[in-house]
């Protein structure tokens, strides 16, 4: 099996007050959920870490009913660390839980400029479908662009777009749009990012058998946050070889405890979407 030993993280949260960012590491003891999926929801995060300082916790204090657009990144990894989350805070708080001190935080990717951006505008005819979903993506005041597939269709005539510029490109794609860590994906079902293809099998912590539920594959690993929303994966099951070859990745749930203090597992849950191993790469 690969080495999976020593896990570690890194937390960098702005809390927007004028100070440098808090920055949270080992050997602080954290709890942690990541929900990041292809399908129409916010990707989430829910984070607890144990007996983080008082001035740190005073700075991330965040009341759910107050929006104030401050930002935490997550990364978590071995020898080297990956990005698992990048979003905004939409509560925070500290209680003390028995002899520990903890600080609860739920994050959000994308919520508020999905929610909030219109558009108003008329494209001229002439322009192809990805012409009009690469203007609408340059529209949100903080999502930026992640890969925008092929889209090529012409339109002959002038086209209104009004309304939420998330539903538009919604509109235009077909529903194949998501946003990933702050980024807005546009991938037909099987157009697949440029990252790598990564093994999935028993030697790279590949946990239980994969089970499949109409279109999609779950199976879970060890805890493995190199793996990104839309990728392809190679699937190595000696269990089940029926369903070994390549996948889209739709879903991921990492969850588990990081810590130098307690033990606790970390896995890594993934939804594959099954196709007909064939797949398109987008570069970008």
């Amino acid at each position: 099996m690969s080495n999976k030993f020593g896990r570690s993280y890194r937390i960098v949260i702005d809390p927007l007050d004028g100070g440098e960012p808090i920055i949270v590491t080992m050997p602080l003891t954290v709890r942690f959920n990541v929900q990041r999926s292809i399908l129409d929801s916010f990707n989430t995060l829910d984070i607890d870490i144990y007996n983080l300082g008082k001035s740190a916790r005073d700075r991330i204090f965040q009341d759910r009913f107050n929006i104030s657009g401050r930002t935490i990144r997550f990364e978590g990894g071995y020898d080297t660390l990956s990005l698992m989350f990048d979003g905004t805070i939409s509560e925070a708080s500290s209680a003390r839980e028995g002899v520990d001190i903890v600080t609860k935080i739920s994050a959000y990717s994308g919520k508020f400029d999905m929610n909030e951006t219109q558009t108003f505008t008329t494209i001229d005819g002439g322009n192809t479908v990805g012409d009009v979903i690469e203007f609408l993506i340059g529209q949100f005041p903080t999502l930026t662009r992640g890969a925008v597939g092929d889209f090529s269709d012409v339109l002959q005539r002038p086209t209104v777009l009004n309304g939420n510029t998330y539903d538009l490109i919604r509109k235009y794609s077909d529903n194949q749009v998501f946003v990933d860590n702050n980024r807005v994906y546009v991938l037909k079902r099987y157009e697949t990012t440029e990252n790598q293809v990564f093994v999935i099998n028993a030697q790279t912590g590949l946990l239980e058998t994969p089970r499949r539920d109409d279109a999609y594959l779950t199976t879970s690993t060890l805890f493995e946050p190199r793996i990104d929303i839309g990728q392809r994966v190679e699937l190595e099951s000696g269990v089940l070889p029926i369903y070994n070859g390549q996948y889209k990745v739709v879903g991921i749930n990492h969850e588990g405890v990081i810590s130098e203090a307690v033990g606790g597992n970390c896995r890594t849950m993934l939804q594959l979407f099954v196709g007909n191993n064939r797949f398109e790469v987008v570069n970008g």
